[in-house]
């Protein structure tokens, strides 16, 4: 019965932008209101499952696509509906993901009195050339009309999106949008390296050669200087790719690396819910919109495929989700919910990452060092099953007695 986190897609934009492997789709008008309809009738269905049923909300999250594309209207629909059907925690974070040319002042007012609290704005870039490399149908100075708008709603909790690492992009260009973005004063920002996914327009030129990263040093360059930025202007980087001013962490996307269980709603969306300590479901929906609607509002719901996680799997998420926050896990929390020690499931490997540098081990606490966080996927890749077999049951000893007061991972 312990909280979860609500994820609601919205697949639908004005444009696909080139770099995006997301599941959303382009259209000149979206089908609101029937889109939002079969999101409530997936609500009803899914609030009446045992998994799910009295459990509290601890985080609603509308992503997509552009859920901005929707009117104020439709969000008061879903999130009366949400507090009719489930209990939701009085501090609960509503977060609505913008694109900042899809803003008014209206309707960023709307979305605050219905009770969105948090607003995350696809800034991207602050650079008005790099921004139409990215097909975005935004400009610069739309992302200060949002933060201004937002603000005279009266959020308080505003998160920037930044890409870095694009094409042609220079240290000088980056360091830009870190002092734009810094200018207006956002209580979260989010940075992510571009990344050319397959089944985008930018692998297909990347690919032929036409488009270029820069060189792996200025990519190094730029995540240094972002941090040491950010720290400077009093922001904690307490996960990979994101940075919070004191008590504005993403609640919704800790509860991910975290190991909650989530439930997502819309076409394509993913959910996972604990069956067993050694044990977790996940699903995902129908990816395409018409099909998503029509099942959901015949049967409730639309599920694509499903499969279970087990122990050797659930072993890895443990690390490749824990190890993103940069106050690492807990050894103890690891013997707790699976009656073994780290070490004796993976022997050897924790003490030779700390041993030549890319991980901390204080009090039972591992973490990346700052070596670590520029390599974090190679260091995590280190805790794969796939290549090993778990050991015996004789090997995998239980955890040594520890003092009560020692620390816990600090959850953010």
């Amino acid at each position: 019965m312990k909280p979860f986190s609500l994820y609601l897609h919205i697949p639908f934009c004005l444009h696909k932008c080139p770099y995006c492997d997301f599941n959303t789709y382009a259209v000149s008008k979206a089908p609101e209101d029937e889109y939002v309809s079969a999101l409530l009738s997936e609500l009803d269905f899914r609030a009446q499952q045992e998994e799910w049923k009295g459990r509290t909300i601890q985080s609603i999250y509308f992503g997509g696509g552009t859920p901005s594309l929707f009117h104020p209207r439709s969000f008061k629909r879903l999130i009366f509906y949400i507090c009719r059907i489930f209990p939701v925690d009085s501090r609960v974070e509503i977060t609505i993901e913008v694109n900042p040319g899809t803003v008014t002042t209206e309707n960023m007012a709307g979305y605050r009195s219905v009770g969105i609290n948090r607003i995350s704005l696809g800034a991207q870039t602050f650079n008005s050339a790099l921004l139409k490399t990215l097909g975005r149908i935004h400009t610069p100075e739309q992302t200060m009309t949002a933060v201004s708008a937002a603000r005279q709603a009266d959020f308080r909790n505003i998160s920037l999106d930044l890409i870095y690492g694009l094409p042609g992009q220079t240290l000088p260009d980056f360091r830009r949008d870190l002092r734009d973005a810094l200018a207006l004063s956002p209580e979260h920002l989010s940075a992510y390296g571009l990344t050319f996914e397959k089944g985008t327009e930018f692998y297909v030129q990347y690919r032929k050669g036409k488009l270029k990263p820069p060189h792996e040093d200025i990519i190094l360059e730029m995540m240094s200087e972002m941090g040491t930025q950010l720290k400077h202007h009093g922001f904690s980087h307490y996960e990979i790719s994101n940075y919070a001013k004191p008590n504005r962490e993403a609640r919704h996307n800790m509860a991910y690396w975290n190991g909650d269980d989530y439930l997502g709603l819309g076409a394509g969306a993913h959910s996972m819910v604990t069956v067993s300590a050694n044990e977790r479901r996940r699903w995902s929906n129908a990816a395409l919109p018409k099909q998503y609607i029509e099942r959901t509002t015949s049967a409730g719901r639309a599920d694509s495929w499903s499969d279970s996680l087990g122990l050797k799997e659930l072993l890895f998420e443990f690390f490749f989700l824990g190890l993103r926050k940069l106050n690492g896990i807990s050894l103890r929390d690891f013997h707790t919910r699976f009656g073994f020690s780290a070490q004796s499931a993976y022997p050897g490997i924790i003490e030779v990452l700390v041993e030549k540098g890319f991980l901390r081990h204080e009090n039972e606490i591992i973490a990346l060092t700052e070596k670590g966080f520029f390599v974090a996927d190679s260091v995590i890749e280190n805790f794969i099953y796939d290549k090993r077999d778990l050991p015996a049951p004789e090997e995998l000893a239980p955890a040594p007695e520890l003092p009560n007061d020692l620390p816990q991972a600090a959850n953010c």
